[in-house]
């Protein structure tokens, strides 16, 4: 119930995620800290490409956005890749795992709060039907979007979109 109660004031939180004032960060270096954190818990986690300049963003609320992605990938999926690249003028960052996915007709409803794949009341087996809805809230105070893809070779892909003219026109705020 702890968890629970938790995780809804963690999702009530997201409202005051656009109200954080964007600053620049070094995003290779905060993903490789994740990648890092992730390792050190034990997990198999990587990061593969690069985003050189800096990012201005929400830094709080993409960390929160990236963190619940991740911790998701190594729950359901037992590894993680964060994979950066950009074009057409976004930067995308996907969290890819190799887990079973999401059936294709609950991929838009996992984004919903309190909805959950796993139908079990057992907290070990599934969250509290938080985390991708605190995700998908962040990624939108970040001017950003996120989808969730099943991958042709088996796993999801969580892949945040963020538009790179949107994150400098945030030094503006």
């Amino acid at each position: 119930m702890q968890a629970l109660v938790e995780e809804g004031l963690a999702y009530a939180r997201t409202a005051q995620a656009a109200k954080e004032t964007p600053r620049a960060v070094d995003l290779n270096a905060l993903l490789d800290g994740l990648v890092c954190d992730a390792s050190d818990a034990g997990h198999q986690a990587e990061l593969i490409g690069r985003h050189d300049a800096p990012l201005v963003t929400r830094v709080q609320a993409l960390r929160r956005t990236l963190v619940n992605l991740l911790d998701n990938a190594l729950k359901f999926g037992g590894a993680a890749q964060l994979v950066v690249e950009s074009s057409g003028g976004e930067l995308h960052i996907a969290v890819r795992d190799r887990g079973p996915g999401i059936p294709v007709e609950e991929l838009d409803q996992v984004l919903q709060p309190f909805y959950r794949v796993e139908s079990s009341r057992n907290r070990e087996t599934g969250g509290t039907g938080l985390g991708l809805a605190i995700a998908h809230e962040l990624a939108g105070a970040l001017g950003g979007r996120l989808r969730l893809l099943n991958r042709p070779e088996g796993g999801l892909e969580a892949r945040l979109s963020l538009p790179l003219a949107g994150v400098d026109a945030a030094r503006r705020y």
